[in-house]
């Protein structure tokens, strides 16, 4: 990830469909919140060895063991009409000594998200990159040539059986929140060296109250 503004997608559309509840589960409610990238990237850090660039300039890499097979990332969130309306910070840890773009690698990953009108709300997942890594990444990697088009894919594999990923906790609004939820990335670029261009929605289904 780098830094610098870019044109914010239209995201409108998405979100009516994402925060649509269907009639055979009118008892839930699904709320998305979403990350423009690069547009939306704070600070991004993790071991060195990751094909995404760390900034801003200068940011410490998690080079100590122990630590050093991590990814941190801190960032703006928006709701559904595209205003900024908090901030998220994404955590991964990987396998010791794994190459998740090269091998079939899941890992965990815990999401904080902070909308100060509401509250705090905490999400865990185990993830898998898909084909993003074979399809797109490492092309882009080998051959120094940026990629553009669409490519969606939902990176959520667990820990639930159904591959959902699950409501931790929450605070304010979001006390005693349970559910799952799935993080869809909708990539439409990625360029060397590491500058990854698209959309990051995290889809929270909560499941009724008592």
């Amino acid at each position: 990830m780098n830094f610098m503004p870019v044109k914010l997608l239209p995201i409108a559309v998405l979100a009516l469909m994402a925060n649509a509840v269907s009639a055979d589960d009118a008892a839930a409610a699904t709320e998305s919140f979403f990350i423009e990238l690069p547009a939306d990237g704070i600070a991004m850090t993790h071991g060195g060895k990751m094909p995404l660039a760390a900034g801003p300039p200068g940011i410490a890499l998690l080079q100590e063991p122990g630590i050093d097979n991590g990814l941190a990332l801190l960032v703006k969130l928006r709701g559904p009409d595209g205003q900024v309306l908090g901030f998220a910070s994404e955590l991964e840890a990987f396998p010791a000594n794994a190459d998740p773009l090269h091998e079939n690698v899941n890992w965990e990953t815990d999401w904080t998200l902070v909308i100060p009108a509401r509250g705090s709300l905490h999400l865990h997942e185990q993830e898998h990159s898909g084909e993003v890594g074979p399809k797109i990444i490492n092309p882009v990697l080998e051959t120094g040539t940026a990629w553009h088009g669409t490519f969606i894919e939902t990176t959520t594999v667990g820990p639930r059986p159904d591959g959902n990923g699950v409501i931790v906790g929450g605070t304010g609004e979001f006390a005693g929140a349970v559910g799952t939820f799935v993080e869809i990335v909708t990539l439409t670029g990625f360029e060397s060296p590491g500058v990854m261009i698209g959309r990051v929605e995290l889809r929270i289904t909560f499941d009724p109250a008592d």
